[in-house]
């Protein structure tokens, strides 16, 4: 089955921002009370959601949400380089660089 890269799912969102399934879904229920800001799925089916890219970026952006550093900022195992590069693309999004590995001293 071909990954569409234009929706998340709920554990797309939980990696890429650092959040709990729980927070997510404690966000959708706030969201539905008028609570939150946070969008609401696009599909729902049971447990699966699905929400489009564009909504949860935008929601980040205005949240200023923090995503997960852990990838990015991890000495204890190297990280392969397209996951830094990747992580360091999100981090710019946020206004975050990371030093090149040449800039490291």
């Amino acid at each position: 089955m071909k990954k569409n890269k234009d929706v998340y799912g709920i554990t797309d969102i939980c990696s890429y921002y650092g959040l709990s399934e729980s927070t997510i879904r404690k966000k959708v229920r706030e969201s539905r009370n008028g609570e939150s800001n946070f969008p609401l799925p696009l599909f729902k089916r049971g447990c699966k959601a699905l929400w489009r890219k564009s909504d949860i970026e935008a929601w980040s952006g205005e949240e200023g949400e923090v995503i997960n550093f852990a990838p990015a900022l991890s000495s204890v195992a190297p990280v392969p380089t397209q996951s830094l590069n990747e992580t360091r693309k999100r981090l710019e999004k946020f206004g975050i660089s990371l030093p090149k590995a040449n800039e490291v001293r």
